[in-house]
């Protein structure tokens, strides 16, 4: 019977998640080529058993998985998590967006194909024991005895994997009837110090040279649990495997990700330690999936293994085309200590961006499988780009807001922009920015890696300077079209997305701006609109002429004035919008054609949270990475802090009324007294008026505060009480409080 069962450790990391993924969609010796007999064998099972069998058979031959989950961190994270699903209607890129989210590993998660998590608590491996841990490592134990193939990741697990292969080599003797597979899965880092002949630019090591490897000081335990594995996988009832990986790069918290992170937030430069000119094995995380499951199915003679593709990249080539296909195109280079400032760069992956390898593939090469990025990274760039954006839900948001004069479209698209942390649009703005950066380059001012074409630029400039005079000291709309279709490019609108104001306002300049380009229309099937630059919702806000006019009228008048919101200015406005979007000319049936149907936003009133939850509700939640640990922590601490601002508001206002209420009563002896040194020299009638006086005051007083007293107990008290009064009058029972107080508690109760 062929080994069925797989035990994998940390099998909530990317690594761990992948491979048993793989292994448990793997049909046991699926990928063996059959021998004749057993081929003709299978032929006639299949004639004898009926489909339903044949299809249960099928199924119990698959992989079954168990295994570890990784360890909690000691330092705490935002929790990193896969984008949310949502179908386009184009299969192709729906079963790929749905792929890409199925390989993205969540720390602490069980995946839904591993049939048992082995628990493990923290330092079981340690040194020092108790009841709890030898109790977790018989537990473990058992499940490995149980397990026909074993995987270890070596970077996750270490201590965890050498009291494995140790245990397992101790009882080697009683897997002879059902031999054993134990696999580590390493890295190229127990190789960073093995010197290569540096006068020959083409040397380069081979697996086959593994014993004279030399690793980085950082690594070298991990050196000495590897050849603890190969000494134990001298015995026949034990084979044993080391895989060592160069680095792996995936959609998920790869070494690269740091960069395709920063380069998808736009950042002005990416950052490479160093001069970049070390060379840098890399694999991707699917193929090297695939080779743990060819060494699972096949068992070659080799048992140690490099894992990397055919690329010989430095990091410098690595962050620049990463630069180029996501980000400015940018990179600066700064001095390798300073990556130790970078509180989010691991010291592990420091050390491996920072390793300088000259490796050749070996068994790997003959594997049967077929590989995915075999040219390595940069080859196949656009393809990683893609997958890491469907991974991670960061496709872009890209919104048309369009609707009459002063209807708040301007309001409006910049709450939306900054609820989805896209980026805000404005026609003006696009074109003042665009003739400014074309006068400094005509000028010959450039910005780094900026091509020098100062002659074509001038030429543009006064092409545009022209054509302005020529159109009354107006930008002609061409070229105000083309700058927006420049921007709508550009690669934060391509990567986060936009929200476009108010533009465009007729079909003709919809037509012209998102028609596609003549690239991409070349026969019937082609898009009739232009997929990078054009919008997915369309917002139309709809305001009545008098509720715009009542809205500008509550400005100031020193907002309105002299601009093209004044009365006059803003009719002829509302007039010009009105007679451009009748049924038959609006631009929203551009729109509506290309089924981009727009949604309709009724604008009654100024009040906006209604109008922001009816937008959002319609375009659903944000396509980006979410808050980081800082940003949650900084909203707790302004939280924290408004909160602690309203409590020290609240305690200021207690003291001034606890203050006013001790100058009254100051006030009020100092009164009395005076009054009572008074009252020694008055006659008796004087006496007795001023005591009339002071009845009429202190009545006065008391009528005055006892208004809120009586309104209250007018309000809330006396109906109840007048009705359960009469009520008693009615009955007459013979405990009248008791029945009053009953007739009280229910009807306060209803």
């Amino acid at each position: 019977m062929p080994p069925s069962r797989c035990f994998i450790s940390n099998i909530d990391s990317s690594v761990g998640h992948n491979i048993s993924r793989l292994l448990a969609s793997t049909v046991v010796g699926s990928r063996k080529e059959p021998e004749p007999e057993e081929e003709e064998a299978e032929k006639q099972d299949e004639v004898d058993e009926n489909p339903s069998a044949t299809k249960e058979k099928k199924e119990k031959e698959k992989y079954t998985i168990i295994g570890t989950l990784c360890q909690p961190l000691l330092v705490p994270q935002a929790p990193s998590l896969p984008g949310t699903m949502f179908e386009t209607g184009d299969k192709k890129r729906d079963n790929a967006r749905r792929e890409a989210i199925e390989k993205f590993a969540v720390r602490g998660e069980c995946p839904s194909w591993v049939s048992n998590i082995v628990q493990v608590i923290p330092q079981v491996f340690g040194s020092v024991t108790d009841a709890a841990q030898n109790d977790d490592r018989d537990v473990l134990k058992a499940n490995l005895l149980e397990s026909d193939i074993i995987i270890y990741d070596l970077s996750q697990s270490l201590d965890e994997a050498t009291w494995a292969i140790e245990t397992l080599s101790e009882l080697a003797e009683t897997f002879n009837e059902k031999p054993k597979v134990f696999i580590a899965l390493s890295s190229i880092m127990t190789w960073a110090k093995t010197k290569v002949d540096q006068d020959d630019p083409d040397a380069f090591l081979t697996e086959d040279e593994y014993r004279r490897r030399k690793p980085h000081p950082n690594f070298k335990t991990q050196m000495q649990t590897e050849k603890a594995v190969m000494k134990c996988g001298k015995k026949s009832a034990l084979k044993t495997y080391i895989i060592a990986a160069g680095l792996i790069y995936h959609a998920g918290d790869s070494i690269f990700h740091h960069m395709l992170k920063a380069a998808w937030h736009n950042e002005e430069e990416l950052i490479c330690y160093g001069d970049g000119s070390n060379s840098l094995p890399t694999i991707h995380l699917d193929d090297f999936t695939n080779i743990v499951v060819e060494v699972v199915e096949f068992q070659p003679e080799s048992r140690y293994l490099l894992a990397i593709d055919d690329s010989k990249n430095t990091l410098f080539e690595i962050t620049k085309a990463i630069s180029e296909g996501l980000g400015t195109s940018r990179v600066k280079t700064i001095p390798k200590e300073a990556a130790l400032l970078n509180k989010h760069l691991p010291q592990s992956d420091f050390d491996m961006l920072l390793v300088n390898l000259r490796l050749e593939p070996g068994h790997v090469k003959e594997m049967t499988f077929e590989w995915k990025y075999e040219s390595g990274l940069i080859e196949n760039l656009p393809s990683l780009i893609q997958e890491y954006k469907d991974a991670r839900g960061l496709s872009p948001l890209k919104i048309v807001v369009h609707g009459p004069p002063a209807s708040g479209k301007t309001f409006y698209a910049r709450k939306v922009a900054a609820y989805y942390d896209i980026h805000y649009v404005e026609l003006e703005a696009v074109v003042k920015e665009a003739v400014e950066r074309l006068e400094r380059r005509a000028a010959g001012e450039l910005l780094q890696d900026e091509e020098d074409s100062n002659d074509a630029d001038r030429e543009l400039l006064e092409e545009l300077r022209e054509a302005t005079r020529n159109n009354n000291g107006k930008y002609p709309s061409d070229f105000m079209i083309n700058f927006l279709k420049e921007k709508l490019h550009s690669m934060p609108c391509r990567n986060q997305g936009y929200v476009l104001d108010g533009f465009p306002n007729t079909i003709e300049e919809a037509t012209n701006l998102f028609k596609p380009n003549e690239d991409d229309a070349k026969d019937d099937r082609s898009p009739s609109i232009d997929e990078t630059a054009g919008p997915e919702f369309v917002l139309t806000l709809q305001a009545s002429d008098q509720f715009i006019k009542d809205r500008m009228m509550n400005l100031p008048e020193s907002a309105t004035a002299d601009t093209k919101n004044s009365e006059e200015a803003l009719l002829h406005r509302i007039e010009e919008f009105r007679a451009a979007n009748t049924d038959e000319t609006t631009v929203l049936n551009y729109f509506d054609e290309l089924e981009i149907h727009p949604f309709t936003v009724p604008i009654e009133s100024n009040d906006d949270e209604p109008i922001m939850e009816m937008i959002t509700k319609h375009i659903g939640k944000p396509h980006n990475y979410g808050p980081t640990l800082e940003q949650l922590e900084e909203k707790k601490r302004i939280e924290a802090k408004e909160k602690a601002a309203a409590q020290e508001i609240a305690e200021q206002e207690r003291r001034k009324r606890e203050r006013e209420e001790e100058d009254r009563q100051s006030k009020a002896i100092a009164e009395w007294v005076i009054l009572q040194a008074s009252w020694i020299n008055v006659s008796n009638s004087q006496k007795n008026i001023r005591m009339d006086e002071i009845r009429k005051q202190e009545q006065d007083v008391l009528e005055a505060q006892s208004i809120p007293l009586r309104n209250y107990l007018m309000k809330y008290v006396m109906p109840t009480l007048t009705s359960g009064l009469i009520e008693v009058c009615k009955v007459r029972p013979e405990d009248p409080i008791d029945y009053l107080a009953e007739f009280l508690f229910k009807y306060s109760s209803s």
